[in-house]
């Protein structure tokens, strides 16, 4: 049993590098800043895992024959495999991910008006999930936007509420069938929440170490240039004083005695006032 979970771990993660490779592989590769690197990464995570919440979301949907659930799911995926379609060619990752933030607010906010328009942690999870991505990825205006699109659904929510409107009830879908799914399917959003954003945050404590090895990299770099150039200095004026020295020239041994303390002080305050990195 043990090999077979790591068979199936295996396959998992291959067929995970496989369509990031595909999908943002040219991306990452021409993406300089490691902020915009790891926001390609976000986007990618939160599609693709989308799409893998897809499949239970279904099942429920063929289990309570809620057709119109069905259809809605059906234009779900349409969508988030056209928003991995615009990354794979090139679109710029804040206009797809805008797009995606809404898509992922639309859909499901169509499903809970259907659903006798549910609030429930089911849908709330969601909309939570596409402002948090919408705020990371794009700018505080998109989430603005967003937000505010969310607090008109619910103040129709509410208004529909208060006054008793009657609307359109998905067909097999009752109240009990609600409460038995919407903590399974909640679950399902609490690991993909941490996968999805804990993994952005961990690729982002990954960029600034690797930020701050090359720094120290370059630093080091800088002064070994620095201290070898001062080195050859003191080596010339050494051999130099040498030979004036055995001339009997005390006035220039004198002077090559000067510089060459003028350059061991110059070393030394540029090591204590040089940058120290830390590792």
């Amino acid at each position: 049993m043990p090999q077979l979970f790591k068979k199936i771990s295996t396959l998992a993660v291959k067929v995970y590098r496989n369509a990031e490779d595909a999908v943002i592989g040219n991306a990452l590769y021409i993406c300089t800043d490691s902020r915009e690197r790891c926001n390609v990464r976000l986007l990618f995570d939160y599609l693709f895992f989308h799409l893998l919440l897809l499949i239970p979301v279904a099942l429920i949907g063929l289990y309570t024959h809620n057709t119109t659930e069905l259809l809605l799911i059906v234009a779900f995926l349409i969508s988030l495999g056209g928003c991995l379609i615009m990354v794979r060619t090139g679109v710029p990752v804040k206009t797809v991910s805008i797009i995606a933030a809404f898509v992922t607010f639309i859909i499901p906010a169509a499903c809970s008006f259907f659903n006798n328009q549910d609030l429930s942690l089911r849908y709330s999870m969601i909309w939570v999930l596409s402002l948090l991505f919408c705020y990371i990825t794009t700018n505080i205006a998109a989430t603005l936007s967003l937000g505010g699109l969310l607090c008109s659904y619910l103040s129709l929510v509410a208004w529909m509420k208060v006054n008793n409107v009657a609307t359109y009830v998905m067909p097999g879908f009752t109240p009990e069938q609600s409460f038995i799914f919407t903590p399974v399917l909640t679950g399902f959003y609490i690991i993909f929440l941490i996968r999805v954003l804990g993994a952005h945050y961990r690729n982002i404590f990954r960029s600034e170490h690797e930020r701050t090895l090359q720094k120290q990299r370059q630093h080091s770099s800088l002064l070994s240039q620095h201290l070898t150039k001062q080195f050859i200095i003191l080596k010339g004026l050494s051999r130099s004083g040498k030979s004036k020295y055995l001339d009997g020239n005390r006035e220039l041994l004198e002077a090559c005695l000067i510089e060459i303390e003028k350059q061991c002080e110059s070393a030394i305050d540029y090591l204590d006032n040089s940058p120290h990195l830390e590792s």
